[in-house]
């Protein structure tokens, strides 16, 4: 295997595999836990991503829905998928290093295509994520997953891309072109970032099969805000 560089491509263990490290301790402070409190009356659910994360019918109470951004503008915008923050009364992000939350407030939306952009008044971490081209993204390379499962903030797993432009219909939104991956995703991971070893976005973590292990769905989209960089 051929040895791949420290900082954006990571380090080669003596097994012959990649070292994840260098990755995480440069980009983990772009990533940020999502809390989304719901104190409306009456039900809903989304219906889609992760079965943990639909919030469930309540009465008068407040409901609580976790996921994932990530930070991937010089100007501190924040990218997440829109079915995270759908319908919110208030969106609270979890920032590496800080106690307090940070309130976010969404930007831009885009339904159909299930992306959402925050605002929110936190110093932009330097590097930020970027994100790759479709055309980048190779079957059997290697990728790793940060996000907050459980709202456990900067968790890490790492598998390959087994397969790309699987179609889905999650309710009511058609996903024509996700990247399968056998990295581990679990609650709180939607809207997380999917990272190759050259330290690019290839996709956001979307839906995981409740009938299997091993299978999980990644978003794969240009998003209109990188043309503007």
């Amino acid at each position: 295997m051929k040895k791949l560089q420290a900082g954006t491509r990571g380090k080669q263990s003596s097994a012959g595999l990649p070292n994840f490290v260098t990755l995480v301790q440069r980009y983990k402070k772009a990533v940020m836990g999502i809390e989304v409190v719901q104190v409306s009356n009456g039900q809903r659910s989304t219906g889609f991503g992760f079965p943990w994360e639909r919030i469930q019918p309540r009465s008068s109470r407040p409901a609580l829905n976790i996921g994932t951004g990530f930070v991937f503008h010089p100007k501190g915008y924040i990218l997440t998928n829109e079915h995270v923050v759908s319908d919110a009364d208030k969106i609270m992000l979890r920032v590496y290093g800080k106690k307090d939350l940070v309130e976010a407030k969404v930007f831009a939306r885009d339904r159909k295509h299930d992306i959402a952009i925050l605002r929110a008044d936190v110093e932009t971490p330097s590097p930020i994520l970027r994100l790759a081209n479709a055309k980048d993204v190779h079957v059997g390379e290697w990728v790793l997953a940060i996000g907050s499962p459980l709202g456990l903030d900067n968790t890490v797993t790492v598998g390959i891309v087994s397969a790309k432009n699987r179609p889905l219909q999650i309710g009511e939104r058609d996903y024509p072109n996700l990247i399968q991956t056998d990295a581990a995703i679990n609650r709180g991971n939607s809207g997380g970032p999917l990272i190759n070893l050259r330290g690019e976005v290839i996709g956001m973590n979307t839906a995981v099969s409740q009938s299997s292990q091993g299978i999980a769905f990644c978003h794969q989209r240009r998003c209109p805000a990188q043309e503007n960089r």
